[in-house]
């Protein structure tokens, strides 16, 4: 009797559900067994910042697949599975619980962890935003809460900042920089995107460094550089990830802070596979090496990682992942898209009406475009993206926009 291959997904969140998922619509008829440290079932994270805080969702609602769906996909599903190591030479992945799991092929998809602020650790009232769990937790403190402060002005920052601001609650957002977003959009963008803030009474204070927070008598005080405090009910820190890595190390896998994989999405280890948050890998198209904390980069590279684990195991070439980087974020009921790279050029805007927060701005690679920024303008953005996959000139960008505005 012929022996099935053998795939060991480590990770059960977005990226290595997919995996797994996109290996049987390709027809893997092996097995396939999807490791998680979380008890939940997959989920999807979008949400959790979202409309979980906000009370349209419950969090259960953010699960990909009832449980019934693993046994019909003939996936073996198991939660609360934390790996501890990976060996390449045995082609084993050991779990928490000493049980060691046989490979043909392994997909490292563990994703990263929320940074914390020093000395923060366990502190009742400071939270951050991840896991389901972390939703859940500060869902229950905002029914409670006057005041909240959230410590970094980023995307998931700003979107636990307008969740709050939608169910009442006072908000302070601190963000360490002098603007917002400089790093990821641009100085004039970000500005834009502060705005948002101001228009739905959230308070944004930019240049304002934490160095630590206490409890008190009436709550929490948050101390800045300076020698001022801010006083509130609930802490939501949002200053960044770690790669979930450390678990590799001994692994013979090459990491420099992220685990480096070639244009196939291959480690140093053979037929061993890394995506999502905790992959750095070389893409063809920019010609460069990236790593892109995104949604749909996440999607579309486990896709990928799934067509080459069908094809290396059939003795078939592998293909490239030479995707563009591509992000949205909901604010206060509006639709904030990132496609492509901002450039340290200024940005063109495109389309600008008065009295709106509505926009679109183009950056410039060279003479090709190199990315768009917008809000509210979906359409439009959607264009200069199917522009992006064709390699366009910044000028036939701008003709383009021109017609669509």
């Amino acid at each position: 009797m012929t022996r099935r291959p053998a795939v060991v997904i480590v990770g059960a969140s977005l990226g290595g559900f997919r995996t797994a998922h996109a290996l049987r619509r390709l027809r893997f008829e092996g097995r396939i067994t999807l490791v998680g440290d979380e008890s939940h079932l997959p989920y999807d994270r979008p949400p959790l910042s979202k409309e979980v805080l906000t009370g349209e969702k419950v969090p259960e609602d953010a699960y990909f697949r009832t449980r019934e769906f693993f046994g019909e996909q003939g996936i073996e599903f198991k939660p609360g599975s934390a790996a501890v190591g990976l060996d390449g030479d045995d082609r084993t992945v050991t779990l928490a619980t000493g049980e060691q799991l046989g490979y043909d092929a392994a997909v490292i998809a563990t994703g990263a962890r929320p940074r914390r602020l020093p000395g923060t650790e366990g502190l009742p009232g400071v939270h951050v935003m991840r896991t389901l769990d972390d939703s859940a937790a500060i869902r229950s403190a905002l029914d409670g809460a006057d005041r909240v402060v959230v410590v970094g002005a980023g995307f998931i920052g700003s979107e636990v900042a307008a969740s709050a601001r939608d169910r009442g609650v006072a908000v302070t957002v601190l963000e360490a920089a002098d603007q917002p977003l400089v790093a990821a959009v641009g100085a004039e963008v970000g500005q834009r995107c502060a705005a948002l803030h101001d228009l739905y009474g959230t308070e944004l204070r930019c240049g304002a460094g934490v160095e630590g927070i206490a409890p008190t008598s009436a709550g929490l005080a948050v101390r800045l550089a300076g020698g001022t405090a801010v006083g509130c009910d609930l802490v939501v820190v949002g200053i960044g990830v770690i790669p979930n890595i450390e678990w590799l190390e001994g692994s013979g896998i090459e990491t420099d802070r992220a685990v480096r994989c070639d244009q196939f999405m291959r480690t140093s280890l053979p037929y061993v596979y890394a995506l999502g948050d905790l992959a750095s890998w070389y893409n063809p198209r920019y010609g460069e090496r990236m790593r892109v904390e995104h949604w749909t980069n996440t999607v579309q590279q486990s896709t990928t990682v799934a067509r080459n684990i069908v094809a290396s195991l059939a003795g078939n070439d592998p293909v490239a992942y030479d995707g563009i980087p591509y992000f949205w974020s909901d604010q206060y009921g509006h639709r904030l898209q990132l496609v492509g790279r901002a450039s340290m050029d200024a940005p063109v805007f495109v389309h600008d009406p008065p009295d709106s927060p509505a926009m679109m701005a183009l950056y410039r690679d060279g003479d090709r475009l190199g990315g768009a920024f917008a809000i509210d303008t979906v359409g439009p953005l959607m264009q200069m993206r199917s522009l992006l996959v064709r390699n366009g000139g910044f000028d036939e960008a701008l003709e383009l926009a021109a017609g669509l505005d």
